[in-house]
């Protein structure tokens, strides 16, 4: 019988929700990942994001991300748990995170509406010029080689 990491997916969420309504700083939450997504492995892990009290210091960020983590640890049984605070995190997780739509906990709707646009226009906006630098390097790639046109010992000597 294979050994999950937890006994449901229902049972996660209850878990956490009962645990994250407690937290007011917390103000966004979501679950993403393989576990949320039903391809739970035997290396996986419990893959959450929340979003922050705005007003928090980058310390007072740290040190409730800490205290978050010792305490899931608790109430889920495992220290399989990744937390990531999306104040802090790149546009593209964001992205992801968002996008795999798993909200736990949304104490205001409007914010999550903003919060969650915002993120998407800057992550169009950037995917633009990514792709545009992308295809600008392969060509010159394609055109000088990956060493600029230099051999490979040559370019090692430099």
């Amino acid at each position: 019988m294979k050994k999950t990491l937890i006994a449901s997916i229902t049972d996660l969420y209850e878990r956490i929700t009962d645990y994250l309504n407690k937290q007011e700083r917390v103000k966004l939450a979501y679950l993403f990942g393989s576990v949320a997504e039903g391809k739970e492995g035997r290396l996986s892990d419990v893959d959450l994001a929340v979003f922050l009290d705005e007003s928090l210091s980058k310390k007072q960020r740290f040190n409730l991300q800490l205290k978050l983590i010792s305490e899931l640890t608790s109430i889920l049984k495992t220290d399989k748990i990744d937390l990531v605070i999306m104040n802090n995190a790149p546009i593209s997780l964001n992205y992801e995170i968002i996008k795999a739509n798993h909200p736990l906990l949304v104490r205001d709707e409007g914010h999550r509406i903003d919060f969650e646009h915002r993120i998407l226009s800057r992550y169009l906006d950037r995917q633009y010029y990514d792709k545009r630098w992308t295809a600008e390097f392969l060509k010159q790639v394609a055109k000088r080689g990956f060493y600029n046109g230099r051999k490979r010992e040559s370019r090692q000597k430099a």
